[in-house]
């Protein structure tokens, strides 16, 4: 029995996605942000960075970490094959996407919508919000760039986690100057996880939608 804590549109998208598509035996569990259930004392003792997800399983372990709990349960679910195994071809260029993703991506965009985390002040966020924008352009160039020469997936012919991993964090630029949804390789993309029955139950669950 897993339990995953979550919010619409966070970084237990691609989790849930997971989830859903192993068809596990799961409590999606909503804390929502706007009522303050993220800094309750109840939710800070599973995770005291007060973030989602957090995944809680076998009896009460837990771990957070939206890219770790993805590696994991693809680990827990092999049958699924959303991660190559140790030693097959594709598995150096998937930890490289899952890292990348999560270190360089992802950062960029905590910039662009929480710049009151790194800096102070409103003129000095502001900057920062628009320094990310151009970083996130040269990523989302060199991502649909990836993707048009060895594509149509992250690691070639084979989708995998890092490809939801992905999708997701697209949906995060979509109220940027040119959201990641605009480049026309990330675009099929999203199309093609958007016909993924586990990730549209998803967007379904959390009410929300994926802009193409």
């Amino acid at each position: 029995m897993y339990k995953l804590y979550w919010n619409p549109g966070s970084a237990a998208m691609a989790p849930q996605a997971i989830l859903l598509e192993a068809g596990a035996k799961v409590e999606f569990i909503l804390v929502d942000g706007d009522k303050g259930d993220l800094k309750k004392a109840e939710y800070l003792k599973l995770n005291p960075h007060a973030r989602v997800p957090t995944l809680v399983y076998d009896d009460g372990q837990v771990m957070y970490e939206s890219a770790a709990i993805c590696q994991f349960l693809v680990e827990r679910f092999p049958a699924l094959k959303l991660a190559p195994a140790v030693g097959h071809a594709d598995r150096a260029r998937y930890l490289q996407w899952m890292a990348y993703l999560t270190n360089t991506v992802q950062e960029a965009l905590m910039h662009w919508w929480h710049g009151e985390n790194f800096i102070d002040g409103a003129a000095e966020q502001a900057k920062l919000k628009a320094k990310a924008e151009l970083r996130l352009a040269k990523m989302w160039t060199f991502l649909d760039g990836e993707l048009a020469a060895k594509g149509p997936h992250l690691c070639g012919d084979t989708f995998y986690a890092c490809d939801y991993f992905l999708v997701m964090l697209v949906r995060w630029s979509r109220m940027t100057e040119k959201p990641g949804h605009l480049y026309p390789q990330l675009n099929a993309l999203i199309r093609t996880t958007l016909a993924s029955p586990a990730y549209a139950q998803m967007l379904k669950d959390q009410g929300i939608e994926q802009a193409v």
